[in-house]
């Protein structure tokens, strides 16, 4: 217990951080045994992610088909109702719920990371219990902080589907415009995953300043700009190293078509079962390197 407080220590007592990879490693020690209730959030948001996706996967049988048969057959035709186009559907429908499980409930179990963090900082027992009901009044900037990340990352897929609509005007097979086109169209998921990774490097220290400092929204969203200036590429680094890990995911995901015609339908669904576990993991940990960096900003001013 005390080599564990002690290595998170350093973080907020070293007089300067001396690299990225350093916090990372530091934040990385936050994650043992000793401390089991710091896991509790990823467990939740993963079994509730895991039960959302059984229930959409048993939509078309009996006794969920009574509800889902109408609903999925006006909006997507009675093909989708029957094995195997209802597993081609399946990731489509985890999307919209993923958006409200996002909205409502990971967001804020992940944010109350930050407390937890805080409370190792202050050589404090992790307690889940006592950081969701400090967390709770707090449950609307929470939200409001979920929505605007969103709602960024809805504006950049909607931009880069007016390019995409502009390059399918393209009509050349040959030349520098057949290459812009092809470039357009492959460059399009990877463009996705450095933006995503730019919109939350923007916003990080908002949930932050929300669960430690008891900021209201707009307190929170000026003072992360401040929290930022000055340290954005050092942020963004915080953000973008844990996500490399969702590389081979976004690979997996990107040739997902040919991975069906190798193997069976049912790969869609071990493919959605790993991104559940990674991303949430991946979350939660960018959630406590922001949270230990300012702290340690907070305590070296």
């Amino acid at each position: 217990m005390a080599c564990f407080f002690g290595a998170y220590v350093k973080i907020v007592d070293m007089p300067k951080v001396k690299s990225t990879f350093t916090l990372l490693r530091l934040v990385f020690n936050l994650f043992k045994p000793e401390h089991q209730q710091i896991f509790y959030p990823y467990i939740i948001i993963v079994f509730i992610n895991l039960l959302v996706l059984e229930t959409l996967y048993f939509a078309p049988r009996h006794p969920l088909s009574s509800f889902f048969y109408p609903l999925i057959g006006r909006i997507w035709g009675a093909e989708y109702l029957h094995y195997p186009m209802d597993l081609m559907l399946l990731p489509k429908l985890f999307y919209y719920t993923q958006v409200i499980i996002f909205l409502f409930v990971s967001s804020f179990l992940t944010a109350i990371i930050a407390d937890m963090v805080a409370a190792i900082n202050n050589e404090k027992q992790v307690n889940f219990g006592a950081s969701f009901q400090k967390s709770l009044p707090r449950y609307i900037y929470i939200f409001l902080y979920s929505l605007l990340s969103l709602l960024l990352l809805e504006s950049f897929d909607y931009a880069y589907g007016l390019l995409i609509q502009r390059v399918h005007q393209i009509h050349s097979t040959t030349g520098i415009y057949f290459c812009l086109k092809k470039l357009v169209f492959f460059a399009h998921p990877y463009a996705q995953f450095l933006y995503e990774n730019i919109a939350t490097a923007l916003l990080i220290y908002v949930p932050v300043l929300v669960i430690l400092e008891k900021k209201k929204f707009i307190g929170a969203l000026i003072d992360n700009f401040k929290t930022i200036c000055g340290s954005f590429w050092l942020t963004l680094t915080l953000v973008l190293v844990p996500t490399l890990g969702y590389l081979p995911l976004l690979l997996m995901k990107n040739n997902i078509g040919n991975l069906v015609e190798m193997t069976s339908p049912e790969v869609q669904v071990v493919a959605l079962i790993l991104n559940i576990f990674v991303t949430t993991g991946i979350n939660i940990f960018i959630m406590a390197s922001a949270s230990a960096y300012y702290l340690y900003k907070k305590e070296n001013l």
